[in-house]
């Protein structure tokens, strides 16, 4: 218990002669996330739907994924040549926690390179839809977000859909075998 309270999973407090024991919502949000890996190793459906809110990154991904070394691959993988910038999707709260799902589902792993003497990490690629169109979804080794979604597409989709940030978005994941 000493170290379920000091790694903020319960909370506790002295009643009488005896204790009271509490869940935090750490606690609740790990269940969640348990649960939901459990839904999903046990689903037999070739897709994950999730859903985002839409907002600005920091505006690397334009240079990034522009890169020759990138853009080779996602269309070997893929079959499109990206937009020059990632559309960003924060994990709304009814999906917060399938981040580390999506981290493990089977993807096309782009290896680091080095370009113009600048060295570029891993990213692994995996194939989405959002509005039905065929998009990707870059999950890079390095990163600055938290619960996010980077999405590839061949066109501008905030110009395509005309969207903005807070909009909410959903996307289909498709699992690999």
């Amino acid at each position: 218990m000493i170290i379920l309270e000091r790694e903020g999973y319960i909370g506790r407090r002295r009643i009488g002669r005896g204790e009271e024991v509490t869940m935090t919502q750490k606690a609740f949000d790990e269940l969640k996330d348990q649960l939901n890996t459990i839904k999903y190793i046990l689903s037999s459906s070739k897709e994950l739907v999730v859903e985002g809110t839409l907002f600005t990154g920091l505006g690397e991904g334009s240079y990034y994924i522009s890169r020759e070394g990138y853009v080779t691959r996602i269309k070997e993988f893929l079959g499109f040549e990206p937009f020059p910038g990632t559309m960003n999707l924060r994990f709304t709260d009814d999906f917060s926690s399938f981040g580390s799902i999506i981290e493990n589902i089977p993807g096309f792993e782009v290896q680091p390179f080095e370009q113009d003497g600048r060295k570029f990490g891993a990213i692994k690629l995996l194939k989405a839809k959002v509005f039905g169109t065929q998009v990707g979804i870059v999950l890079p080794e390095r990163t600055h977000y938290e619960k996010v979604l980077e999405i590839i597409s061949p066109d501008n989709l905030r110009t395509k859909y005309g969207l903005k940030d807070g909009d909410k978005i959903g996307v289909t994941i498709r699992k690999e075998e």
